[in-house]
C-alpha cells in the first residue's frame, strides 16, 4: 500500500493507490484548508511535495492553470488533484493551506 507522509503533522499514513492527498488529509485528521471542497477551483488545498513525486497521478490541464493563475509553481501541487498510485511520498502543508483558519477568507497568493 502507497504511503503518504504529512511532514509538518508528523503522520504517515498508509492509502489505497489512486486516493487523493486532500482525501487522505481528511480521512485521517490533517487540517488541509479546501474552500471550494476539492473542485479544482482554487489553490487552498496546495501541498509541496518533497519526495516522491513520481508516485503522483499526472498533473492535469485544470490543475495547471490553477496554480499558474495564483503562481504557484513545482513542487506545488493542490492536494485535491493528485493522487498517490503508489510507493512513497512526502508534503507538507504551507501555512496558507493549514486548518482551522479562523476567519475563512481565501488566503492571498505566495509572494
Amino acid at each position: 500500500m502507497p504511503k503518504l507522509m504529512f511532514r509538518d503533522k508528523k503522520v504517515t499514513v498508509e492509502i489505497a493507490p489512486g486516493v487523493s492527498i486532500l482525501d487522505a488529509a481528511l480521512e485521517h485528521g490533517v487540517g488541509l484548508y479546501h474552500t471550494c471542497g476539492g473542485n479544482c477551483s482554487c489553490s487552498t488545498c496546495c501541498v509541496v511535495v518533497l519526495k516522491g513525486a513520481e508516485n503522483l497521478s499526472a498533473m492535469e490541464p485544470p490543475e495547471a492553470e490553477i496554480l499558474d493563475s495564483f503562481d504557484l509553481k513545482p513542487p506545488y501541487r493542490l492536494g485535491c488533484q493528485a493522487q498517490v498510485m503508489g510507493g512513497e511520498v512526502e508534503v507538507e502543508i504551507p501555512l496558507r493551506s493549514r486548518e482551522p483558519r479562523p476567519n475563512k477568507t481565501p488566503p492571498a497568493p505566495i509572494d
